[in-house]
């Protein structure tokens, strides 16, 4: 699937959802493969480089990199130490070639929950699967079931769920079968050591990172606009049946 700038923004236009150009456009897509327990699905990070502040010092430079997800020649975060080379080169070539665009990336997730809450549902209507929307201002940065060191996007606002009572693995997207509150639908990560390759128990409804540096690095750029937003979050879910 080749995933572009103009092709979100012809689906979040085709849908009449609001496209942002004054914060990051979140964006879930639910593929049409339904495979139980894995990471098959998308989450995309659109947004606009801004322009670095002038008169930086090199550490300044390249700890503002960092902050916006400007990576070394070694795929890896710069060190913010004052000392040129290679990676704080590429980290500068990429923010020169990218300033005042809109650039999207792309992460392996989840939008569906694993195989072992599909069994054993927390709740006696069944197990929560986010509904495709546009869930404007529902998220808020904090920490997932209030751990310190689990950064995430924490439901804030009313979203509504299909509620799957089969207790199997397979996805029942039945729309007399909805429901709308605040379930704790976080957007988080899972294991820290390692990419994830089963859902399992990391999901019981929220939208999953099977890797944790890509979480880290939606947060950092999340963190970046809490002002401009109030710390509210606009997150949409697609079917990649409507991408256009």
């Amino acid at each position: 699937m080749n995933i572009t700038i103009d092709l979100l923004k012809k689906t979040i236009a085709k849908l009449g959802y609001k496209w942002y150009t004054d914060r990051p456009n979140l964006i879930g897509i639910r593929t049409t493969m339904d495979v139980a327990d894995a990471f098959n699905d998308f989450f995309c990070l659109a947004y606009a480089i801004p322009t670095m502040t002038s008169g930086l010092t090199l550490t300044q430079q390249q700890a503002w990199l960092n902050k916006w997800g400007f990576k070394g020649a070694d795929g890896k975060k710069l060190g913010e130490d004052g000392k040129p080379g290679k990676n704080t080169d590429f980290a500068l070539q990429q923010y020169n070639a990218n300033v005042g665009k809109e650039v999207v990336k792309i992460f392996q997730n989840t939008t569906n929950p694993g195989a072992y809450w599909m069994n054993n549902p927390m709740s006696k209507l069944g197990t929560a699967v986010l509904k495709p929307n546009q869930w404007v201002d529902c998220w808020s940065l904090g920490f997932h079931q209030g751990k310190s060191d689990h950064r995430a996007l924490v439901q804030t606002g009313k979203i509504t769920v299909y509620r799957d009572n089969n207790k199997d693995n397979y996805y029942q997207l039945n729309e007399n079968q909805v429901e709308s509150g605040l379930f704790g639908i976080n957007i988080h990560g899972s294991g820290k050591l390692a990419p994830s390759k089963q859902i399992g128990k990391w999901s019981a409804g929220c939208q999953v990172f099977s890797n944790w540096e890509n979480k880290e690095e939606v947060m950092n750029v999340c963190e970046n606009f809490k002002g401009v937003t109030g710390n509210k979050f606009t997150y949409t879910l697609v079917n990649e049946k409507d991408l256009s």
